[in-house]
């Protein structure tokens, strides 16, 4: 490779890096349950913006939500304005639209992939604070077979 690619190559790599967030736990500073698969990041929290944020959507066994939600400052709880709905759709999707906290519609934030083979049913979401960011946004929904669907979105300013 010539010499005066390399700026060029490392640059490409880290604007990459940045716009194709592989987030994790980490980022959003709560733990993950050890049953937490399929585990999805969307967004730019790796990102020198001022709004930036990482929106993860994860399959955990519902017997570990109690535990989950035990973590996090919630400081509204909602229930969905609508019955049905996909996970996989960001903005208000089926969440009452006066809601604090949402997962903006943003391509960068878009394309999880379905992991599961029965419709999701949407049961709360929660605004939270944030350990790292200005928010926190949770969806939970339900899944068969004794699993949960969690949405998790965290916003920088």
């Amino acid at each position: 490779m010539k010499p005066f690619l390399l700026p060029i190559v490392a640059l490409i790599a880290a604007t990459l890096t940045a716009c194709d967030q592989v987030g994790d736990e980490t980022d959003h500073k709560v733990a993950f349950p050890a049953s937490a698969k399929n585990i999805q990041n969307r967004g730019n929290s790796g990102a020198s913006l001022l709004d930036r944020g990482l929106a993860t959507m994860l399959e955990i066994d519902r017997k570990d939500l109690d535990a989950f939600v035990a973590q996090l400052k919630i400081t509204e709880r909602q229930k969905p304005a609508q019955a049905t709905g996909d996970p996989t759709i960001n903005g208000w999707n089926v969440w009452p639209q006066g809601a604090k906290t949402f997962v903006p519609g943003n391509n960068v934030f878009g394309g999880f992939n379905k992991t599961w083979d029965t419709a999701p049913v949407p049961e709360e979401m929660l605004s939270c604070e944030s350990p790292t960011g200005h928010w926190l946004h949770v969806e939970v929904w339900s899944l068969q077979n004794e699993k949960v669907l969690l949405k998790l979105y965290t916003w920088w300013e």
